[in-house]
């Protein structure tokens, strides 16, 4: 047996009880320091001065040469430490395998305030902890750690995401009965689908989410995202001299043209998606979302400018008031997408317009998992090892 396995199998038991034989009670008082040399510990100030011997030779435990602590069973209970021990041929040669548990609070809460020797391999050995000094030595003690130290991945639960931007286009795919909207006099005769079709390249869509909010489902690889915010749309059309009239609501192409001809419509719009993120532990996997979303229409106007003279009809021009739409995410390192496609019409009458959106979503990626070292004091903490004894 080596000399630090002998000394552990020895603070085992010193922690353990208070006295390993009734006749001899061993107590490391502070200050004291343990000195070892192959299977003999002198515990003393110093090594001109010892107070103890120990001596652990086969199976026996001698303590200065007066009292003895033989092993003849296979197991041992002291307290809340447990030895067991076992004789196997290994390669036809006899090895005992030792093996020893230490469980409890109160010696943990012990042994934990005074050996972070052993839950830190980064620091020098050597160093004086309260009561004793371990071990004065060069060498790191490895293959050993009296309380388990494990470095732990840890993620919320739930994550708030505030002031979520997205940048993109507006567009609507457009399958109108233009007929039934002249008779019933919502589009002028000379208004059909090419007098409304769209600058694709100057119809903007701007979202401000105030939050969203991301919830773990299952091991945070699945998630529940959903959020509540603003999302406008501008119609840039590319019939430069369309006008809207407002009660009644009347779509006609006007004597003048304007340089900026467009319809404003905002929503209050509140998302919901299932969210499947590939590599939760990192910012830079993989991230799908699908769902639904719902919006209230809040703002509406018709907008013309020409040179500096800029004229704005507001009205909801017979607009249908709620929006529910398809939305979707997909995400990759730092970049997200996002888009949004319209289940209904969004015209109340006349027209029968399905909008959507594309773009860019700046902000809401998932944070990087942080690490947090954990060191176990209150579950048993065991040790083992096979030697030769």
């Amino acid at each position: 047996m080596t000399a630090f396995r002998s000394s552990l199998l020895v603070i085992t038991m010193l922690f353990s009880l208070t006295a390993i034989a009734q006749k001899d009670t061993i107590i490391i008082n502070r200050g004291k320091t343990i000195y070892t040399k192959v299977d003999t510990f002198k515990i003393g100030n110093d090594p001109s001065n010892i107070e103890r011997i120990i001596v652990i030779k086969g199976d026996s435990l001698s303590v200065n040469k007066a009292d003895s602590f033989v092993l003849k069973t296979d197991k041992i209970v002291m307290g809340k430490t447990t030895i067991l021990s076992k004789t196997d041929t290994v390669n036809g040669k006899q090895q005992k395998t030792v093996e020893i548990s230490v469980s409890g609070e109160g010696l943990g809460e012990m042994i934990e305030k005074q050996i972070d020797f052993f839950t830190n391999r980064d620091k020098k050995p050597g160093k004086k902890v309260e009561g004793f000094d371990l071990f004065k030595t060069e060498k790191l003690v490895e293959g050993f750690d009296l309380f388990k130290t494990e470095k732990k991945k840890e993620l919320k639960n739930i994550e708030n995401f505030w002031w979520v931007l997205d940048l993109g286009f507006s567009g609507y795919t457009d399958q109108s009965n233009y007929a039934l909207a002249r008779t019933i006099g919502f589009v002028a005769p000379n208004v059909g689908k090419d007098q409304l079709k769209l600058n694709m390249a100057a119809s903007r869509n701007v979202n401000l989410w105030i939050l969203m909010q991301r919830v773990n489902l299952v091991k945070h690889m699945l998630n529940l995202k959903y959020g509540v915010g603003l999302e406008m749309n501008n119609y840039r059309f590319e019939q430069e001299n369309i006008q809207f009239q407002k009660n009644p609501t009347a779509i006609y192409l006007g004597m003048v043209e304007y340089n900026k001809v467009k319809l404003a419509a905002d929503y209050i719009t509140v998302p919901m998606m299932l969210n499947l993120n590939t590599s939760p532990e990192k910012s830079n996997g993989l991230r799908l979302s699908a769902g639904v979303s719902a919006g209230f229409l809040y703002s509406s106007r018709f907008k013309t400018k020409e040179g500096g003279d800029i004229d704005k009809i507001r009205s909801d021009f017979d607009l249908e008031p709620f929006k529910f739409s398809w939305v979707g995410e997909l995400g990759l390192g730092p970049i997200t997408l996002y888009t949004s496609f319209a289940m209904n019409n969004m015209w109340n009458k006349g027209l029968d317009m399905r909008p959507y959106n594309v773009g860019i979503r700046l902000g809401a990626r998932p944070e990087k998992a942080k690490t947090k070292t954990i060191t176990s004091t209150k579950k048993s903490s065991s040790f083992n090892w096979s030697e030769k004894l």
